[in-house]
C-alpha cells in the first residue's frame, strides 16, 4: 500500500466490475472466482468506509460515489499507461530542465529552440520561466538563465553576451516625433522597463546630462511588454539589444540615436559545479554561447 491507497489489485477489480456490470462478469475478465471478486469489493468498501454497490439479485448497481471514484481511477490508470509507455519507448531520451527569465525565454530562447532540438534530437527540453531564480538542485532544474542576479557560491556562471541598453521605438513613432538627437527624449513619452539594469536617468546622465526627462510615460515590469509597447508606438523604450534583437532585425523597432547606450553583461547561464560534467548541460551551453556569438558577429561565420 502506498500513502494510504488501497491495494492496486482491489482497484483493478473495482474497475473490472464497473466495466462488466457484475461480479461474475468481472471474474471472467480477471480470471478469478466471483467469490474472490466479492471479497475484494467488500474489503475496498471497508477501507473506504462507504458502500460502492447496491446488490440487486445477481447484479450490482454502482452508487454515485462509485461512478465518480471509477472515473478518477480511470484517469490515473491512463496516466500510468502513458508514463510507462514513455519510459519503455524512450530509453535513449534525455531531459534537460531549464529555467530562464521570462523576457529572455519569450524574446530569444523559444524562437531559437528548434535549432537546439535539431542539433540534439535525443535531448528533450523542459522550459520554465519566472523572474525569481531557480533553486538549482532542489526543483529539478539543471540550468538557470538569470538576469542581473548574484551567482550562488556553489554554482558556475557563464556570461552570455555583452548587451547595449539603448533607446528604441517603432518606425512610425520615430518619424512622427523626428527623433534624431539624445536631447529629443525631453519631447516624447518614455517607456520605463522597471527591471532593466540601466534606467533612463542613468542613460541620460551619460548621453544628455542637461536634458530633463519627460515625466510622462508607461511602466512595465517585463522587457517583452516594454518592447511590444514601443513597437506599437506608445513611446520610447530603453532596453537591451539582446532582448530586442529580433524586433530590430525585422524593422519593428529602430535605434534613433544609434549605438549611444549603456553596456552591460546582465544575462548569465548558471549551473551547479557538481553538474559540470553533465553532457546535456554542456551541449546546451556550447549551443547557446555559439549562437549568440554568431548573431553578434555574423560576418565571422
Amino acid at each position: 500500500m502506498i500513502g494510504g491507497l488501497p491495494p492496486l489489485q482491489w482497484l483493478l477489480t473495482f474497475r473490472a466490475v464497473m466495466e462488466a456490470g457484475s461480479f461474475a462478469g468481472a471474474a471472467k475478465l480477471l480470471n478469478l472466482t466471483p467469490s474472490a471478486v466479492s471479497h475484494q469489493m467488500r474489503a475496498l468498501e471497508g477501507r473506504l468506509q462507504r458502500p460502492l454497490f447496491l446488490r440487486v439479485k445477481r447484479t450490482v448497481v454502482p452508487t454515485e460515489e462509485a461512478l465518480a471514484y471509477s472515473a478518477s481511477i480511470g484517469e490515473s490508470f491512463a496516466r500510468l499507461v502513458t508514463a510507462t509507455s514513455r519510459v519503455s519507448s524512450g530509453a535513449d531520451a534525455r531531459r534537460l530542465p531549464i529555467h530562464a527569465s521570462p523576457s529572455f525565454a519569450t524574446l530569444w530562447l523559444v524562437p531559437r529552440l528548434k535549432q537546439f532540438l535539431r542539433a540534439h534530437p535525443s535531448i528533450d527540453v523542459a522550459l520554465y520561466a519566472s523572474h525569481e531564480p531557480a533553486r538549482l538542485g532542489q526543483d529539478g532544474i539543471l540550468v538557470d538563465i538569470q538576469y542581473a542576479r548574484p551567482v550562488p557560491e556553489s554554482c558556475e556562471a557563464v556570461p552570455l553576451a555583452e548587451e547595449l541598453i539603448v533607446p528604441m521605438a517603432g518606425p512610425t513613432f520615430v518619424a512622427e516625433h523626428r527623433l534624431r538627437e539624445p536631447g529629443d527624449i525631453a519631447r516624447v513619452p518614455l517607456i520605463h522597463s522597471l527591471r532593466c539594469v540601466a534606467p533612463w536617468d542613468q542613460w541620460a546622465a551619460r548621453h544628455s546630462p542637461h536634458v530633463p526627462l519627460n515625466p510622462r510615460g508607461l511602466q512595465f515590469d517585463r522587457a517583452h511588454l516594454a518592447l511590444a509597447a514601443a513597437a506599437d508606438g506608445l513611446g520610447l523604450a530603453l532596453e537591451s539589444t539582446l532582448q530586442a534583437g529580433d524586433h530590430l532585425r525585422r524593422g519593428e523597432l529602430l535605434m534613433p540615436f544609434g549605438a549611444l547606450g549603456v553596456p552591460a553583461i546582465a544575462h548569465r547561464l548558471v549551473y551547479r559545479r557538481e553538474d559540470r560534467d553533465n553532457p546535456e548541460i554542456m551541449a546546451f551551453l556550447e549551443w547557446i554561447t555559439g549562437l549568440l556569438a554568431q548573431e553578434r558577429h555574423p560576418d565571422r561565420r
